[in-house]
C-alpha cells in the first residue's frame, strides 16, 4: 500500500508588515517551509511592524510553528489567500529590493554552515 501524496498546503507562511499582507507561501514539508521562514527573516525582517508567521494546517486546524518576532500572536498572521495558480510554494507579490539590515544587525535565527 502507498502513502497519499503529501498535502503541498500543509505549511503556511505569511509576512505581514503594519499589519497588512505582503508574502505568503506554502509549502508541504516542514523542514523546507522553516528554512524559507528563517530566509524571509533576512529578506522581510528590516521591513516596518514586520511579523513572519508558519503554521501547519490540518484538515481546518492550524497549529502554530514559529513566529518572528517571537511575541508575534497568531490575531495578526497576514490574511493571504491560497494560491490561485496552485504552486506550492510561490509566493505572491514581487519581492523588495534589498531591505536587509546592515552586517550585524540582523535579528533572529541564523543559517549556519
Amino acid at each position: 500500500m502507498t502513502d497519499p501524496a503529501p498535502d503541498p498546503q500543509r505549511f503556511h507562511l505569511t509576512v505581514s508588515s503594519g499589519g497588512r499582507p505582503v508574502m505568503h507561501g506554502w509549502w508541504s514539508r516542514e523542514a523546507t517551509a522553516r528554512d524559507k521562514f528563517r530566509d524571509w527573516i533576512g529578506a522581510y525582517g528590516a521591513m516596518p511592524a514586520a511579523r513572519l508567521l508558519l503554521v501547519e494546517r490540518s484538515g481546518h486546524d492550524e497549529r502554530l510553528v514559529e513566529s518572528w518576532p517571537m511575541d508575534a500572536p497568531l490575531g495578526h498572521r497576514a490574511e493571504a489567500g491560497r494560491s490561485e495558480s496552485g504552486a506550492s510554494g510561490s509566493p505572491t507579490g514581487a519581492p523588495p529590493r534589498d531591505r536587509r539590515p546592515p552586517t550585524g544587525g540582523r535579528s533572529g535565527p541564523r543559517r549556519t554552515a
